[in-house]
């Protein structure tokens, strides 16, 4: 039992946390109310941004946070799940929390978490534990706008305890089935859960019977839906790197922005967040949108983590097809190396199958995740011989699921720092 005096290192806190992860269950949302409750209700001085879908919403959250930051907003984000370290889910103005700051959340949290099963609560999920962590974070900060993400679901999850300024929904696809449901109608009844009454809720574009569930959603509640879609936001074709566009009611010039991200599905995160972004500060200014976009690097998402390497957690069907569009986009006449990790084993064949449509594969490469985790020697195995005699007209893809994407950075922050010293 942890007394309100003690306290733990950061190394305790994260051990803390995967002991959970081995026996805690999802809790019910007013066993989440309870707890925030025994914390202050730290959410309910906050100004938030729910975001939920299937795809997209670390992307969204990222670009908000780039743009809330270039007009003078002081911003917080709890995202998941992370690339290398769990303190990248709780970020202040983009830059993720110090080990400290997490070990002292932590120790408010399990000191929570006890008293609340002395009275015959169930512990929360190790999700549920660092979203409470957050929650207390940002009140202590205070910041002018905090950007929240879902878990896997929306109706039931943890976050939607929360009253936002604004709810995003992102891409719907099939994903987490064993959670969500087994059809399309199920999983989107799910993420339209956060929609809350008379909050306006920005969506983009989505499947008919997606976009009918939504809608109906959004009427029964009261609240205004802003459909995105390239009729609102359009884009010029550019290879490489860039994102180019023109929004017809606002926004004129044309420009070409180097970025840090590539991807057509990149088009309509973009969009959403530009939107939402002007629901909670107006008329955004041109310039500082495009300073926000020529700075943004998004962890994981079509990263180059080394010259001629990238990493992308494209880890669904849905996302899958996104990623197979960017290489062939923007990747076309160089040969290529595959690296690949299924996040859900019953689609490995088929995301296999897709990622081979890829022109002039040179070599792929396959680890397996087994109780969550990859074999170190089995992955460094791979990937050495992935980027062994790499050219300059070869691009090696780590791709797939979360854990192979940061194995991939750790490895070559190991690397940089081996030649560093």
């Amino acid at each position: 039992m942890l007394t309100e005096e003690m306290t733990m290192t950061y190394e305790e806190s994260v051990k803390y946390l995967y002991k959970i992860a081995g026996f805690a269950t999802k809790s019910s949302l007013e066993d989440i109310k309870y707890f925030l409750d025994r914390l202050g209700n730290p959410q309910k001085e906050l100004h938030m941004i729910h975001v939920a879908g299937t795809n997209g919403k670390g992307s969204v959250c990222a670009f908000l946070e780039a743009l809330f930051i270039k007009h003078g907003k002081k911003t917080a984000s709890f995202t998941s799940p992370h690339v290398v370290k769990i303190n990248e889910r709780i970020k202040l103005c983009a830059k993720e929390i110090s080990d400290q700051r997490f070990a002292s959340a932590a120790v408010k949290v399990r000191h929570a978490i006890e008293t609340g099963i002395t009275e015959g609560k169930n512990s929360p999920s190790f999700f549920e534990t660092v979203f409470l962590m957050a929650m207390v974070i940002f009140q202590e900060e205070q910041p002018d706008i905090c950007m929240i993400e879902t878990g896997m679901g929306g109706r039931y999850d943890a976050t939607n305890v929360i009253c936002p300024k604004v709810s995003v929904i992102t891409s719907i696809s099939e994903d987490h089935m064993e959670f969500l449901g087994q059809t399309l109608e199920e999983i989107a009844t799910h993420k339209a859960g956060i929609i809350k009454p008379g909050i306006p809720v920005v969506t983009i574009e989505q499947e008919p019977k997606v976009k009918e569930i939504l809608s109906e959603e959004a009427r029964q509640k009261k609240s205004r839906i802003y459909d995105i879609s390239e009729d609102n936001l359009k884009f010029k074709e550019k290879a490489g790197k860039y994102i180019d566009f023109l929004n017809a009611n606002a926004y004129d010039k044309e420009r070409d922005v180097r970025t840090n991200i590539a991807g057509e599905f990149q088009k309509s995160n973009l969009a959403a967040a530009l939107q939402t972004a002007e629901l909670i500060c107006g008329r955004l200014d041109e310039d500082k949108i495009y300073e926000a976009l020529s700075q943004i690097r998004i962890s994981g998402r079509m990263e180059e983590i080394a010259p001629g390497i990238i990493v992308d957690v494209s880890h669904n069907i849905q996302g899958m097809q996104g990623f197979v569009q960017t290489v062939e986009a923007n990747y076309h006449g160089m040969k290529k190396r595959i690296l690949f990790a299924a996040s859900h084993q019953n689609e490995e064949e088929y995301m296999k199958n897709i990622l081979k449509t890829i022109p002039e594969i040179e070599a792929f490469y396959t680890v397996g995740i087994h109780k969550r985790r990859i074999n170190e020697a089995e992955f460094q195995d791979a990937f050495r011989k992935m980027i062994d005699r790499n050219q300059e007209t070869t691009v090696c893809f780590v791709v797939g699921s979360f854990y192979l994407a940061g194995m991939a950075k750790e490895f070559i922050n190991q690397e940089e720092e081996n030649v560093r010293l």
